[in-house]
């Protein structure tokens, strides 16, 4: 290999990381905002008991949210320099939907958005990294509630589909063009979709949820709609029953 060509790799590693660090500031700096600010207001000796603690649940929820983001890059970024470690054993993935809608809820009411799992028999478990599974449904839940239309309900499912489990996180917003799909699950790629003024972008999120997938031996795909989008997470099943069917 050339000296030019070493420059030219080295170069262009720079500008990735770069961009990684100023899209991660820029992912972070609305939350702690958020926390900063609320912070500041709970030191007024006027405020109520009331408005008290709604500022600290407040807190609390952007504290969640703030982990969830930070918790998905370090694991996103841990994969990339294949020093992630995974451990895949038998997982029930309504239990990880239902924690991620329990952190993510507060923020889908600030769109007046209500978020639904739909309950089904089929209660089998996955084989999966607990901790890379929860980091690829706050993606895509965090992913659904930016880009959903207010007052709209978000939908979320665990199934079995021709051997296999699948968990999909429906959303109702303005959906992804044709020709936008190639850069939805690159790293930076953004396209052009309007969002909420809380909410942030980097272009990391969704490419984190696939490689985080893939690297569990599945798959992330995307199903257009007229009215909105479905992210569908494809595991392969375990043959350990789920405690909802014992």
């Amino acid at each position: 290999m050339s000296k030019h060509t070493g420059a030219s790799d080295d170069a262009l590693a720079n500008g990735v990381n770069q961009q990684l660090i100023a899209s991660v500031a820029h992912e972070l700096k609305s939350p702690l905002t958020l926390i900063s600010g609320l912070s500041a207001q709970l030191q007024d000796p006027a405020i109520d008991s009331h408005q008290y603690q709604h500022y600290v649940q407040r807190i609390q929820f952007s504290s969640d949210r703030l982990l969830g983001l930070v918790d998905s890059i370090l694991r996103g970024y841990e994969l990339q320099q294949h020093m992630l470690e995974l451990n895949l054993e038998p997982i029930c993935p309504q239990l990880i939907l239902e924690e991620v809608a329990h952190e993510l809820e507060p923020h889908a009411r600030k769109q007046a958005q209500l978020i639904a799992i739909k309950n089904t028999r089929q209660r089998q478990t996955v084989l999966a990294d607990k901790g890379c599974l929860h980091a690829v449904l706050f993606n895509l839940l965090d992913n659904a509630i930016k880009y959903s239309m207010p007052e709209c309900t978000i939908e979320l499912e665990a199934r079995i589909r021709s051997g296999h489990a699948q968990i999909a996180i429906k959303d109702y917003g303005q959906g992804v063009k044709k020709a936008d799909l190639k850069r939805l699950f690159a790293q930076f790629g953004r396209i052009q979709r309007p969002v909420p003024q809380w909410a942030t972008t980097t272009g990391l999120g969704l490419y984190i949820a696939k490689q985080l997938t893939e690297a569990m031996n599945g798959t992330l795909e995307l199903a257009r709609r007229k009215d909105g989008s479905s992210f569908l997470v494809n595991l392969q099943l375990s043959r350990q029953l789920s405690l909802f069917e014992l």
